[in-house]
């Protein structure tokens, strides 16, 4: 089991919080989930125990490694943070669906075509946190950030899937969300010449966006 990279005091009254992130794939040598991840694990917020993980870009380890922690710890909210090169906006994912299909091979080089995540089982979750509202507040805040409905077939749908799924199974944790993050300028300048038009975010900005969305989920929370 990997590291958890923080793990701060607990007490009654505060919610347990696990947000991950993604090492680098795909070629990249950065991911900015990995980034924000690391940097925002040595934070303290008010109310939150936060606990935090870095996973593996591997169909078989990611969630392997999840489950242990699950078996662990008692979480109320798992934020899942990954990199969606490409897009133009800090986006909230609201669906995980029960498919892995890509032909793009994990860091252990491994490619899936048409398998379950989880065998019979559910073919999606919706989270249960209020993703409308909460997009519509970080906009507000000036933070672009936009809604989606697939979170791709890729590595991180399905560990978004495996979250929504344990807790709807085991209670555990009792919300989960998942959030895409647009490729870091550094990323978008190593691929000249040929970059043109490829968007990217600051550091800074998906940061901000991530520190505020941990502080704040709680407000968006369905019953």
């Amino acid at each position: 089991m990997s590291k958890i990279q923080s793990q701060l005091v607990k007490s009654s009254t505060n919610i347990k919080m696990l947000i991950t992130g993604f090492e680098p794939f795909g070629g990249e040598k950065v991911n900015p989930s990995e980034k924000i991840v690391k940097k925002i694990a040595r934070e303290n917020f008010n109310g939150i125990d936060l606990y935090s993980l870095l996973l593996p870009v591997s169909y078989q380890e990611s969630i392997k490694r999840l489950d242990e922690f699950y078996n662990s710890n008692e979480i109320d909210i798992t934020i899942h943070i990954g990199q969606a090169g490409g897009t133009t906006a800090i986006t909230i994912e609201r669906l995980g669906v029960n498919v892995m299909d890509s032909p793009n091979p994990d860091n252990d080089d491994i490619t899936k075509d048409d398998e379950n995540i989880v065998e019979k089982a559910r073919d999606a979750y919706m989270t249960r946190i209020d993703v409308k509202r909460l997009v519509e507040w970080l906009n507000k805040k000036k933070i672009p950030t936009v809604l989606s409905y697939t979170a791709g077939q890729y590595i991180c749908n399905e560990v978004y899937y495996y979250s929504l799924h344990h807790s709807e199974k085991h209670k555990n944790p009792k919300y989960v969300l998942f959030v895409h993050l647009p490729f870091l300028p550094e990323q978008v300048a190593e691929k000249a010449p040929k970059n043109k038009n490829i968007a990217s975010m600051s550091l800074m900005l998906e940061y901000k966006a991530i520190r505020m969305i941990v502080a704040n989920v709680r407000n968006y929370l369905s019953k």
